[in-house]
Order: C-alpha cells, then structure tokens, then sequence
C-alpha cells in the first residue's frame, strides 16, 4: 500500500509518498481500500503541530475516507467484502490506498454513491448541517458565514438557505460568483475592512442572528452585527493574527445577550446517522450541490499548499 507521511510538523514539505506492506485485518477490524480522502483544515493543522489529537509525528494525516471493504477480521458482523464504506478516522490515516477502521466505526454506504460526495458529507457537511441545528437556524434568520466558498461553508449556504435565512457570505473577491450562485445574498470580501459596514446595512436593525466563524478572529466587529439572542459560534482557527476579544466589544454582548461559544463535530457524534440521511438526501433531489476537485494521493503537498493560500473552492478530495 501508499500513504502519505508527515515525518516531522512543518509546511506542505514534510508530506511524503511512502510504500509499505499492505496491511491484515485483526479481530473487530476491517481493511477498506480508500477511494476517496477527504481534505480539511484540521489536516494542515496536524501536518503544523496545532492539533490536540496529533501530538506528535510522524503519522498519517487524513480524517475522513470513503472506500470498499477488501477485507474483514475476526469477529465482524454486518460487513463483507466489496462492500461500500466510510469512516471518520479521528486518529489520521486517511492519505493512503489502504486504511485499518475498527468495524464498530465504519459506516456502510448504499451503492452508487460518488465516494468524493461522500468524503464531502463527512467532516465538513456534517458539522455544516449541526452548526445550523446548534443554532436553531430558521426561516428570516440573517446568517453569516465565513470561509463561504469553502467545502464547510459552501454547504453551509445552501443549507442555510433551504431553510429560509437570509444568508451573507464571507469570501475573497474571486470566489464572489461562486458563493452567488450557492445561494447567498450578499457577499462580502473578508480582506476589505469596510465589510462589517456592508454586512449592517445588509441586515439593517434586526441585526445577525448567527455567525459562523471558521476564522476566530475575535478582534472583528461582529458583536455590534449580532442582534439581540444573536450567536456567534467559532468552529476554526484559520486566523494567524491570535487577537483576544477587545474590551470595547463586552458592550454590545451584554446588552445584546449575544452568545459567543465554540463548537467541535465530537459533541455531536450520536446525530450522525439522521444528519448523513439528510445529508444524502439533500444530495439526491438537489438541494445540495457539492463541487469537487480531485487530485491524486502523491500530490498531497501539492494541495495542501493550494488549500492553505485559499486557492480551492468546495470540497477537495485525494484519489489514491
């Protein structure tokens, strides 16, 4: 089997292509061959050295794949071989031909399915579709949305927007059209500091109701955006200015009672089954459009830079 290694934490440089014995599955165990692994940003914070369940290397980043079982270990009920999987590999792994998934883990799939769709629904629409159930999203909230054009908040939009909100986009100005024609109505560049003006005359007294923020840069303005009961909900860290909360900001929260919290797809794994039905289903009858771009497993590097300098748009998946 391949797989790709970080041998030691650093940039896009430390993934290497390594080859070794395929592996045999023990008791409990299944050896699905990867058809699809999905890319995200918690991959380029392991592959840094900013990821609490990596702590060390080398390893084998990916953690999320979509494949056919090749065969299965003693002890495994309800799995056979060929048949169509997928897993949330919280331990990594996902950058290979071939990955080890405990069966107890191991979703079945029906036949048919994209396996880059699939690897689209796992991490990223996941936690797009239980953000907005946190938040209690309903129909004439405002909602903003960082990161828009991205695999997560790409489907954030046209979820949120299947449920009646008026959905504000945060994106860099090449990705404008794309994040449009997603749904949004209004769309604002993240690079531009005027764009908290725009979003408030965009929203006008009733203010946001939600913000998701991929960012976590508290030193934004969005507190004096949020309406009353407003929430904003920080799911990322991509920002690497590190700015606390300014003082001034407390105001707004207080008399507003806006709620500022953070969110991790763990809390929430005993909702994953009904969220990926609805998740496929959306997929079926059209509500939900997933664009995906596919690269082969040795250009990993390649995509990691690509997805860093935020030069990919929706879901990115390798191909072993």
């Amino acid at each position: 089997m391949k797989y790709i290694q970080v041998t030691k934490f650093g940039g896009p440089e430390v993934l290497t292509l390594l080859e070794t014995q395929t592996p045999t599955p023990g008791d409990g165990m299944l050896l699905v061959e990867v058809k699809a692994a999905g890319v995200n940003y918690a991959d380029i914070m392991a592959r840094s050295g900013f990821y609490p369940q990596i702590p060390v290397a080398p390893f084998s980043p990916g953690f999320e794949i979509a494949g056919v079982v090749k065969s299965v270990g003693n002890g495994v009920d309800g799995f056979k071989e060929g048949d169509s999987v997928a897993a949330i590999t919280m331990g990594g792994g996902g950058y290979a031909t071939h990955i080890l998934i405990p069966a107890a883990a191991t979703i079945p799939l029906p036949p048919g399915l994209d396996p880059g769709v699939v690897a689209a629904v796992l991490v990223q629409g996941l936690t797009a579709y239980m953000l907005l159930e946190e938040a209690k999203v309903k129909a004439g909230d405002a909602v903003l949305i960082s990161a828009a054009a991205g695999g997560l908040g790409s489907i954030a939009v046209q979820l949120a927007k299947a449920k009646g909100a008026k959905v504000i986009g945060l994106a860099s100005k090449s990705k404008f059209n794309t994040v449009k024609q997603l749904g949004a109505d209004l769309v604002v560049d993240y690079d531009d500091a005027q764009w908290p003006t725009s979003v408030r005359e965009a929203v006008g007294s009733q203010g946001l109701q939600v913000y998701l923020d991929s960012i976590g840069d508290l030193s934004t303005e969005a507190f004096p955006l949020l309406g009353k009961l407003g929430q904003w909900i920080v799911f990322g860290a991509r920002s690497a200015s590190g700015k606390a909360l300014p003082h001034e900001s407390l105001a707004a929260m207080i008399e507003e009672n806006i709620t500022l919290r953070g969110y991790n797809l763990g809390a929430s794994l005993q909702h994953i089954p009904r969220a990926l039905g609805d998740l496929f289903k959306f997929v079926a009858d059209g509500t939900l459009k997933i664009e995906i771009t596919k690269y082969p497993l040795e250009d990993a590097a390649k995509v990691h830079t690509l997805f860093e300098g935020r030069k990919t748009t929706g879901k990115v998946v390798l191909v072993p």
